[in-house]
């Protein structure tokens, strides 16, 4: 049953507020599996089954239909319910978004990142060195699909009836029916699929068809180490640009001309989503160069590279895609030059990078690293091991006066009426 059914009945729950979420779903025949799996997990969702507003702050929670569970089922072989309590606990937190948002919330014009409830390590790794140690939550990326940074969407699960999306691990992402829902713990909006777990930073490349890059880590033997990176977020040129340099290059890891060198020039230490990379920013790459972005007629540079598909949600931070190999820039001037099959060729041509006076503060909180030395993720062109940890921007920016949680929320302790530390949420959000 198409979603758009929905849109009507939903201006009929505005008088829901003092209702579980349960109740407020129970009269929707198209939501009944959602109800059906609340109730075979009572202790995962005690407070959604209960009319008790427990106090803590209020919730976003994506519902997905019963077309939802149908496709679920038809693509993986067996049905939500079938799974662990462990696992179901994680997909709902994935599903419960941090502060109740409104409609006019979830259609900026250039997309919004929130927070969730998802904290278990497998799939949320972005704190870095710089947050001290805290968890910080995985995110989920919402946008209208006028938002013009591309993006990979599963086709079987969107129609051209919505016009928001929320997108999630692996850049997948699911139809968000624009009307809210209240219940006593915040809002729900109906959702047609399920939110995909990120996985990590290879395996997000490989979905967002970035295997060139993929190749290059291999053959530079850094894929271990970015995928135990935590806080990494990496712009990959995409397959023909990256091929261009990479399959002439026999220097694996010999200077600033090595294919070493080139893929540590796009690893970004914190988490970057096209939200928070703000005009006129300069940040620094993992082994040193400095980063210009521009926003540009609804495009958005890094250097002279345009992102061209943004927002690749990985376990450790994000993946976006480059129509091309980033250039050097030359901070006085701010000039890039191409990098090109010919200076390749002249490996003399390629400056050495030289380490930032000052660290560059964007409008929305996020502090790329001043040392990208000592930070480094990717190794250097001197080494070839893993990684150490990393300091920079953890990506998901605040808002106004909110703050970043620092208790560890999970579904489990938001349900149930556990207390909770620091209940500010925090949405990552970029005006023009």
């Amino acid at each position: 049953m198409k979603l758009s059914i929905l849109v009507t009945s939903f201006f009929t729950i505005t008088t829901v507020q003092a209702q579980s979420l349960l109740n407020a779903t129970a009269s929707f025949p198209q939501l009944s599996n959602f109800t059906e799996l609340l109730s075979t997990f009572p202790d995962l969702a005690a407070g959604l089954l209960t009319n008790v507003n427990t106090g803590l702050q209020r919730q976003t929670i994506l519902v997905p239909s019963n077309d939802a569970f149908d496709n679920y089922r038809q693509q993986n072989g067996a049905s939500i319910s079938s799974l662990s309590s462990s696992d179901v606990e994680n997909i709902l937190n994935y599903h419960t978004l941090q502060g109740a948002l409104s409609s006019s919330d979830i259609q900026q014009p250039n997309g919004l990142v929130s927070e969730t409830a998802l904290r278990n390590s497998t799939y949320a790794r972005r704190e870095n060195a710089t947050d001290a140690g805290d968890s910080l939550p995985q995110v989920v990326y919402i946008s209208s699909n006028e938002t013009p940074t591309g993006r990979k969407i599963k086709a079987r699960q969107i129609s051209a009836l919505s016009s928001v999306d929320v997108r999630s691990g692996e850049g997948d992402a699911i139809e968000l029916e624009q009307t809210p829902g209240n219940w006593s713990g915040g809002v729900f909006y109906v959702v047609n699929g399920f939110l995909t777990l990120p996985v990590n930073q290879t395996d997000t490349m490989t979905a967002a068809n970035l295997t060139a890059f993929v190749r290059g880590l291999v053959r530079t033997n850094v894929t271990e180490g970015t995928n135990a990176a935590r806080g990494l977020t990496c712009v990959c040129p995409d397959n023909q640009a990256f091929e261009a340099i990479s399959n002439s290059n026999d220097n694996l890891t010999d200077g600033p001309g090595s294919l070493l060198a080139t893929v540590s020039r796009h690893g970004l230490t914190g988490s970057y989503y096209s939200t928070n990379f703000t005009d006129g920013d300069i940040i620094q790459s993992q082994n040193g160069y400095p980063i210009l972005v521009t926003r540009r007629n609804g495009s958005i540079f890094l250097n002279d590279a345009r992102l061209v598909g943004s927002d690749y949600i990985a376990n450790s931070g994000s993946v976006h895609a480059l129509d091309r190999i980033m250039g050097f820039l030359n901070t006085t001037t701010n000039e890039t030059t191409p990098a090109n099959a010919s200076i390749y060729d002249n490996t003399s041509n390629i400056p050495t990078p030289a380490p930032m006076t000052t660290s560059m503060t964007s409008s929305d909180g996020v502090i790329p690293t001043s040392d990208a030395t000592e930070n480094q993720i990717l190794p250097s062109a001197t080494e070839t091991g893993a990684s150490g940890s990393a300091a920079g921007g953890n990506g998901a920016a605040q808002t106004g006066s909110t703050e970043e949680t620092s208790s560890a929320t999970s579904m489990r302790g938001l349900l149930t009426g556990a207390s909770v530390v620091g209940t500010a949420f925090v949405i990552s959000l970029l005006v023009l």
